[in-house]
């Protein structure tokens, strides 16, 4: 039909939204009377702060410390506005103190969360000075916690003796744990003493395996044996869970129908890790006591095993057998080791493998690699993800001169455990017997990520470097080693090599001067620095060295002694170099280098009468040696000639040089 300007009835362009609960809708009169008034506004706002509250909360939940300070830090700002809003309309009277407890609280707290401990404590100080809060003094357990923190202990424990005197005695649980902080916080400053008498009076109210750890310490610092045997019973006395049979869960009547264990619901977890936490400190208990509370180690062992073993903590009693043989093995008595570690083939699975463990290790250190061998494969065979068990294998294979099968065990014991240091060094070590030098390098690099400070780390990556030929590398990692082992002689020695290679004297000779300060016997590192200085022509220093290596090598007393009467020699002393060299004559009169040496400074004096005796001496020494060798000059259908008096004085100057540039005087 034709357009008109009429619509039909109830019609919309836009149409209509679904609202069921007309939240689209303008506001009424009556809202808008209620968002004027102060009440309204008042609760709105702390809405606002609850909000923020919440959030600051979650956020350190979730370990969001930063968000959750900024948070709390808004919070207090709305907090704050709030406070004055009141005060501007009339409402003063209506403060939640609650509201700013929990603000200011929660404030503290995570400045606290945040490490900011003085921002934390002057935010607890003024909840606790102020009146208006009467639950604030509770708050001097947070700062105590501080203060241990800072390890200021006096104050800790003054804010804890504080805490304690506020808190009601309807507060059992609480009060229980300030005095155990108390305890502990005397134990740091060293008042044991006090410390005692803090844990006795838990004791007294009821027994906690925490209170009881701390309080056999104190004992066994104090050298109280009898205290620490009753401290330990009482600590055996506390109720343990049984996850087969405990009483504070009730029995599920169908469970004759259920295959299989209980389903570890929260309460189990709980319970299994409050059980494992009390295991820990039994057994550390145990392990403290046990060499001291009898007339020997082996009777406080025993009593120590067998109290548990009456208390029904089987597994603990094992743990403290296997406890003894390891002390034993401390001690280097072996064979009773070795016995005791038998005693566990005919027990668990588990205790066969670790048994099995230790054993091949006892074996491997004696030199046993067939015993060492049989029991590392059974403790492999008892669990394959055993990496120590592997890494004792790999050892026998290595020492049996099969790299690469001790490489290929390594290697699996890394994959299973790739925290087992001692896999990943021995993997080294089998790439470095392998010629494999990069992957060696790679992995004691690998290493030296885990542990920093290994001196072995350290120089393994040194030799490496140094064996690829990368000298300045090997510099770089050896001077680290340097700073930490700074009285090593061969290490200081192996500097100075690599410094000689790299050309560097200044650094060279200072490296192997420390090396000879460390160790001065050291002939090679003698006879370096003696040569060093003769090349400098510091003869007055190079004596002394070539003196000493003469004393500390006497199978070439010779080669020393000539060297120092050629320092003689070049520092113009002629009469106590030829008559050093007559010395050496006279003890070794076959030697040829020493006639020499007498021609040429008896021809450089002019004394002719002995250049010929001398000469003649020579000439029969090289006719014995080449007669000795087979090799005479008359075979050749020649004749010996002798060497005259003008010749030796026309050629004494470069025959001399030429004797004095020998390989022997160059550094080693």
């Amino acid at each position: 039909r034709p357009m008109t300007a009429v619509r039909a009835a109830g019609y919309t362009s836009r149409g209509t939204k679904f609202d069921p609960l007309n939240q689209g809708a303008r506001l009424t009169n009556a809202q808008k009377r209620d968002e004027l008034n102060p009440e309204y506004q008042v609760r709105e706002l702390e809405s606002q702060v609850n909000q923020m509250l919440e959030e600051s909360a979650t956020a350190s939940f979730l370990g969001q410390y930063a968000t959750a300070l900024e948070k709390a830090k808004e919070a207090g700002k709305r907090e704050r506005k709030l406070c004055k809003h009141r005060e501007q309309t009339g409402l003063a009277d209506q403060v939640n103190t609650e509201l700013t407890f929990a603000v200011c609280f929660n404030l503290g707290y995570q400045y606290e969360m945040n490490r900011l401990h003085s921002e934390a404590l002057n935010t607890y100080s003024q909840i606790v000075k102020s009146k208006q809060f009467p639950q604030g003094g509770r708050l001097r357990v947070n700062m105590g916690n501080i203060y241990y923190e800072q390890e200021k202990y006096a104050l800790a424990v003054k804010m804890y003796r504080m805490a304690l005197d506020q808190t009601p005695n309807s507060y059992k649980d609480t009060r229980y744990k300030i005095m155990r902080n108390i305890g502990i916080s005397l134990m740091r400053t060293g008042h044991y003493q006090d410390a005692v008498q803090s844990f006795e009076s838990l004791i007294d109210i009821t027994v906690d395996h925490h209170a009881a750890y701390n309080l056999l310490v104190s004992h066994y610092v104090l050298g109280n044996c009898s205290k620490m045997r009753s401290c330990f019973t009482k600590m055996l006395l506390v109720k343990h869970y049984d996850p087969e049979r405990d009483d504070d869960i009730e029995p599920d009547h169908t469970a004759v129908f259920r295959v299989g264990p209980f389903p570890l619901d929260e309460l189990r977890q709980e319970l299994h890790a409050r059980q494992n936490q009390a295991n820990r400190l039994i057994l550390t208990s145990a392990r403290i006591i046990a060499p001291v509370v009898g007339n020997s180690l082996v009777e406080g062992y025993d009593w120590v095993i067998e109290l548990l073993q009456d208390q029904q903590y089987v597994t603990l009693a094992h743990e403290m057998e296997m406890d003894k043989a390891l002390q034993h093995l401390h001690q280097r008595d072996f064979q009773q080791a070795i016995a005791l570690l038998k005693e566990f083939e005919r027990k668990e699975r588990d205790l066969q493998a670790r048994a099995a463990t230790n054993l091949s290790f006892l074996y491997f250190l004696e030199g046993d690699l067939a015993n060492a061998e049989k029991h590392a494969e059974l403790a492999v065979l008892n669990n394959r993800f055993n990496a120590c068990a592997l890494v004792n294998q790999g050892n026998c294979y290595f020492m049996r001169g099969d790299p690469e099968r001790a490489k290929q065990v390594y290697k699996g014991a890394a994959d299973v455990d790739p925290d087992c240091v001692e896999a990943l060094y021995n993997l080294g070590l089998a790439y470095k017997k392998l010629n494999s030098f990069e992957e060696a390098l790679s992995v004691f690099k690998k290493i030296s990520y885990v542990l920093p400070n290994n001196t072995e780390v350290l120089f393994q990556i040194g030799q490496v470097s140094d064996v690829m030929g990368n000298s300045r590398q090997a510099i770089k990692w050896l001077e680290l080693l340097v700073s930490k082992v700074m009285h090593d002689a061969g290490l200081l020695a192996m500097l100075g090599n690599l410094y000689v290679r790299c050309e560097d004297d200044a650094k060279a000779l200072h490296y192997f001067s420390e090396s000879h300060r460390v160790c001065p016997t050291d002939v090679v590192v003698t006879a370096w620095l003696g040569s060093f200085y003769l090349q400098n022509e510091l003869y007055e220093k190079a004596m002394p060295f070539f003196q000493l290596a003469s004393r500390i090598h006497p199978d070439e007393v010779v080669k020393w002694k000539l060297k120092v009467a050629l320092c003689l020699r070049r520092t113009g002393s002629f009469s106590k170099a030829l008559h050093k060299y007559k010395q050496i004559l006279n003890a070794h009169p076959d030697n040829a280098e020493c006639l020499h040496c007498l021609v040429h400074l008896c021809t450089s004096l002019g004394r002719k009468m002995e250049v010929q005796a001398y000469e003649s001496k020579l000439w029969k020494v090289d006719q014995d040696h080449q007669r000795q060798t087979g090799s005479s000059m008359a075979c050749f259908g020649q004749c010996p000639r002798r060497v005259g008096y003008d010749s030796v004085k026309s050629s004494g100057k470069a025959r001399d040089e030429d004797w004095e540039l020998t390989d022997d005087l160059l550094p080693i």
